[in-house]
């Protein structure tokens, strides 16, 4: 998978982290479901963050080890 694609999932799942935050904060009401999307979207953002900033060193064939 190239780089950008890569970088572009990255920033995609913390926008999604972003949109359930909102979500769980404004429009659910019940305590349970609201926990759980709360961490849902903890976790995605996370996960997104991580793979924008994560280093892509996996198939360089330019350098010998």
């Amino acid at each position: 998978m190239k780089g950008w694609k890569i970088r572009a999932i990255g920033l995609l799942l913390m926008v999604f982290g972003g949109l359930l935050f909102i979500w769980s904060v404004r429009d659910i009401q019940s305590e349970w479901p609201q926990i759980f999307v709360g961490l849902l979207s903890v976790f995605s953002t996370a996960m997104g963050f991580a793979l924008t900033i994560m280093p892509l060193d996996i198939n360089n064939e330019d350098t010998e080890a």
